[in-house]
């Protein structure tokens, strides 16, 4: 017996120590908030201990959170595991956390995110821990600048060798609670002409940014965008102060074509790469993880009538506006240009969210084609510069022609008429109050069916609502230190000057019909024989849609041909046209009169507007 004791004592000394450590529990609850803007979906899951209590979350959305659990099993020593999260948007890294809850030793936890986010942990002491992990935007406005380099400015090296630069965003105009979007402009230019975008231009795009119902991340709205277009560039336009000393903007040798296409019709952005990187330029500027860069050049490779290309999304895009038509007023066609260019730098799309289908007629927004070189228009002001501020649908098996599509900024609607041979693509102005869907001249009181957009199809056309969806991060903002990669070969699917000239300008002049008579008319509109009256009009933009007349009271009739009077006595002729932007013509009158029993033929005809 006292053997045994002694055997008992001895084996409680030695576990002793291990049971002073020993502690109950191991399980772990992880909480995981996304404060960013972008979507997190799971990429991995493993337990390396324990066991899963429940399941893992798939998707954490911006701006809401998750949970899960974990707790020993199968004698294991406590909990632990790893996950990682793909964000959407991006491609390159990662979130990654672990987190590890043993039932003897201390808890860890890890965490790392990609360039231009931040994750931190806190909590998950104790036995039985709780962990809070919380993912964010590397800035309070998540448009990929720190705020400590917009309150502080930044000094950067550039990746090409070149000293490092300060880059003072406070004296630029950054500001922490709005975001921020900096571009820099290089232009060609010779003695004979430049490509530098008018002043008034920039003004509308830095307007159009400024006033926009943008509003993540930020107590306001809108967003401020900043345009390096060289050193006498308006850097403020509240008080007119120029870019100066801060400028890197630089003119740039003229050269007809800004690169070339490959077989498959792709651009080829060598010599962009090229002038981007000369010494001196872009990239030693230190500017890469901060602002886009943007060329404006004459025309983008041999034979190509595009306006323009961009990285998609990215952060580099050049303006080709040497085959922009004179017709096109200049000044409207270089900010609608240049904000389509950037748009697609922050992942927009011709549809919006896809490139197909395009020329959707609620779809306002620069990005659309319709919509692309003139602009939007709202009453007599065109020109607009705007990205799509609505997400409504159109169905073109059932459109209602009495219901002008919505639009937050009364913008005027443009759509195809596919029988209008000086178009294809018309404005019809808001305050007709109705759309002429299928083209005939006449206001349908049911539903028709037409294809609207141009695509020979009849389908349902999405919406979207495309400053909502805006990627202010992307290429290189936000990732300093990232080494320069060249751009890859980008779809050459910009539009050209040809597609935008089927884009009609706005037409506010109805048309004018002439009535000529045959035989000739006697005195007065005197006739002795039979008449025959053709009627012919004329419309200077649109073209005619219909025209129409009415016989002595019988009522409007759809004007097809010679309109034959064969009896005796007075005859009262009305007649009008309407043309496809639904400007209709004011009644016109021709007044005659008819008696067989005489003899004598005259010459007589009688344009719109000159009633007998």
């Amino acid at each position: 017996m006292l053997v045994m004791a002694l055997a008992m004592l001895t084996f409680a000394a030695v576990i002793s120590p291990a049971a002073a450590t020993r502690r109950e529990g191991g399980s772990v609850t992880v909480n995981f908030t996304n404060n960013s803007d972008r979507a997190l979906s799971l990429a991995t899951f493993t337990m390396t201990r324990g066991c899963l209590i429940g399941s893992q979350p798939s998707e954490i959305a911006a701006g809401t959170s998750a949970s899960w659990s974990s707790e020993p099993c199968l004698g294991s020593n406590g909990s632990a595991g790893n996950a990682s999260f793909r964000v959407a948007g991006e491609t390159v890294g990662t979130v990654q956390v672990s987190w590890d809850s043993p039932t003897t030793g201390a808890n860890s936890y890890t965490q790392t995110a990609p360039g231009g986010y931040v994750i931190s942990h806190s909590g998950g002491g104790g036995s039985n821990p709780t962990v809070q992990f919380t993912f964010d935007c590397n800035s309070t406005t998540c448009d990929g600048i720190p705020d400590d380099w917009k309150r502080n400015g930044v000094t950067i090296t550039p990746s090409d060798g070149s000293a490092p630069q300060f880059i003072d965003l406070p004296k630029m105009g950054a500001t922490v609670n709005k975001p921020d979007i900096f571009v820099q402009l290089d232009w060609m230019a010779d003695e004979t002409h430049s490509h530098a975008l008018d002043p008034q231009a920039i003004r509308q795009v830095v307007e159009a940014f400024k006033n926009s119902p943008y509003n993540k991340h930020s107590p306001t709205t809108g967003i401020n965008l900043h345009i390096d277009a060289g050193p006498d560039s308006i850097l403020n336009f509240d008080t007119n102060a120029t870019w100066g000393e801060l400028s890197k903007a630089r003119q740039l040798t003229e050269t007809t074509n800004l690169g070339t296409v490959d077989g498959n019709g792709n651009y080829l952005w060598d010599a962009f790469d090229t002038i981007k990187a000369e010494k001196g330029g872009f990239v030693s500027s230190g500017r890469v993880p901060i602002f886009h860069y943007a060329i404006s050049a004459d025309h983008l490779a041999p034979g190509s009538t595009t306006l323009g290309i961009a990285e998609l999304p990215g952060s580099d895009f050049i303006l080709s506006l040497g085959a922009l038509s004179p017709d096109v007023p200049q000044i409207a066609a270089q900010a609608v240009d240049f904000m389509h260019e950037l748009g697609h730098n922050l992942d927009l799309r011709h549809g919006g969210d896809a490139d197909l289908p395009n020329n959707k007629p609620q779809y306002f927004s620069v990005m659309n084609y319709s919509y692309s070189v003139r602009g939007l228009t709202a009453g007599t002001t065109t020109g607009i510069a705007d990205y799509s501020r609505d997400a409504r649908s159109l169905n073109e098996v059932f459109i209602d022609e009495n219901t002008y599509p919505f639009s937050s900024k009364d913008y005027d609607v443009v759509h195809y008429c596919q029988n209008d041979p000086k178009g294809p693509y018309i404005t019809t102005p808001r305050s007709k109050g109705w759309v002429d869907w299928n083209c005939n001249g006449v206001q349908n009181r049911g539903v028709v069916t037409a294809d609207v957009n141009g695509d020979g199809q009849k389908t349902r056309l999405s919406g979207h609502d495309d400053w909502s969806a805006l990627r202010l991060r992307a290429g290189g903002i936000g990732l300093p230190g990232a080494p320069l990669l060249p751009d890859p070969p980008t779809p050459n699917n910009e539009p050209t000057m040809e597609q935008e000239e089927g884009v009609l300008p706005l037409d506010t002049t109805p048309p004018v019909t002439t009535a000529t008579t045959d035989p000739a008319d006697g005195r007065k509109d005197y006739f002795t024989t039979d008449v025959t009256v053709t009627l012919s009009a004329t419309d200077d933009i649109s073209g005619v849609s219909r025209t129409e007349y009415n016989l002595d009271g019988a009522g409007w009739t759809d004007y097809t041909g010679p309109i034959a009077l064969t009896t005796d006595g007075r005859h009262e002729l009305l007649y009008r046209s309407i043309d496809f932007a639904q400007n209709q013509e004011a009644d016109q009158s021709l007044t005659l009169r008819i008696d067989c029993e005489h003899g004598h033929d005259h010459d007589h005809s009688h344009p719109s507007g000159q009633d007998s």
